[in-house]
């Protein structure tokens, strides 16, 4: 895809959507400030053991998509603007408590917080987001650029943090919560209501009624346990890429260039793969195949590359942030065909809810399996790489089987 192509993309967008996309980028840029480093400043900074490590990052993960359907439903009941700037503030809390933290209890507060924050907004923001496209092929475009947008913020964020690194992590949490008041105060300014959301009321559904249905919603909730794989996959770049790293004896100038090299990626390659993946291979093929190379990536830990201790890491950055590319925009774009369109941000926290509950059980295990003396951890990867696969086939006969929808 050529430059042309992407101002053409960019232009159709609407004002909305665009000061969404930028946000997906500084969102990320203070996200990716201080979570790859979180692991590695826990354990050897703080000296705690990898369980310990695994709970704290589990906890995160647990409170934002764990609560994703609280969210989501507060969004589609008092509005989407409202949920993302109240998110915007509980973070810069949890930022700040994870850098200053010296502790277990108040560990495990800040990543609370930092993960609440994210179950307000995120549901939301892709709700809104997914009020701007017409069609479904406008809503692929839309997220593909929002990830693209990610991507940018997932470059320079460790680039920053490592540089913050420098001097104390305790900055890295401080600026990373400065970040966030800002942006605060940027879409309380920019970001408009969105006037034609049609807010449910508990006099048409109670909520609970509505999660009932959700869950009655057999299409979806099979769609959402396949979707678990790429949860627990993504956890992994912030629990065994570093562990894996620390064991190897190297320094977290490796995690940085993992995650460089899957930012530049994404940064150049997600617009013209997405566009290649609807002129050729569709929808279901991608997904499915996007799982596969994400669980796969995890054979390259079983590599030791004499000379060059880094190359397997890059390798796996390489797999892993091509299956994400094929993945993660069609995630968020096809939640919609399986809901009315005053639902949208209840099933958005619904399908990231389920999928956090498996991230953070999965932490659970795998920190576990870390922590135990004279564990293989090969059988971890070999694993991962075998969920990749069947998660993959699953994918692909799912989406097979949808009737693509229109409009929502």
């Amino acid at each position: 895809m050529n430059t042309s192509d992407f101002l053409n993309d960019w232009r159709r967008l609407s004002a909305a959507s665009r000061v969404l996309i930028i946000n997906s980028f500084t969102f990320n840029l203070g996200f990716y400030m201080l979570l790859p480093y979180l692991a590695d400043h826990l354990q050897r900074s703080l000296g705690l053991s990898p369980w310990y490590v695994g709970l704290v990052i589990g906890l995160r993960v647990l409170s934002q998509q764990g609560l994703f359907l609280i969210g989501g439903t507060l969004g589609d009941y008092l509005g989407y603007k409202r949920l993302i700037l109240l998110g915007c503030l509980i973070r810069v809390l949890g930022f700040a408590l994870l850098g200053l933290a010296q502790n277990l209890p108040l560990l495990l507060l800040g990543a609370f917080f930092t993960g609440f924050a994210g179950a307000l907004f995120t549901p939301s923001s892709n709700a809104y987001l997914a009020y701007q496209a017409p069609d479904q092929v406008q809503r692929n475009r839309i997220f593909a650029m929002q990830n693209w947008a990610r991507e940018g913020g997932l470059l320079l964020g460790p680039l920053v943090g490592v540089s913050l690194m420098a001097v104390s992590f305790m900055w890295v949490g401080l600026v990373s919560a400065l970040l966030f008041l800002a942006l605060f105060f940027i879409q309380w300014r920019f970001l408009p209501e969105l006037s034609e959301q049609v807010k449910r009321s508990s006099a048409e559904q109670r909520f609970w009624q509505q999660w009932s249905s959700m869950v009655k919603n057999k299409r979806f909730m099979g769609f959402i346990l396949y979707a678990c794989a790429f949860h627990l996959f993504f956890q992994q770049l912030y629990l065994s890429l570093p562990n894996e790293v620390s064991n190897r004896g190297l320094g977290t100038y490796v995690i940085t260039w993992v995650f460089m090299t899957t930012s530049i990626l994404g940064i150049t390659l997600q617009m013209p793969i997405s566009h290649w993946v609807s002129r050729t291979i569709g929808s279901a093929k991608a997904m499915g195949l996007g799982l596969l190379l994400m669980g796969g990536s995890f054979l390259c830990f079983l590599i030791n590359v004499t000379g060059w201790p880094w190359l397997n890491f890059i390798a796996y950055g390489v797999l892993f942030s091509l299956g994400s590319m094929l993945l993660l925009p069609l995630l968020g774009a096809y939640v919609p065909l399986f809901c009315d369109k005053s639902e949208l941000g209840s099933y958005y926290g619904l399908y990231s809810c389920v999928g956090g509950v498996a991230a953070f059980l999965g932490n659970v295990i795998i920190g576990w399996l870390l922590s135990v003396n004279g564990f293989n951890h090969q059988w971890i990867w070999l694993g991962l790489a075998l969920l990749g696969v069947l998660s993959g086939m699953g994918m692909y006969r799912q989406v097979c089987g949808l009737s693509t929808k229109e409009t929502i």
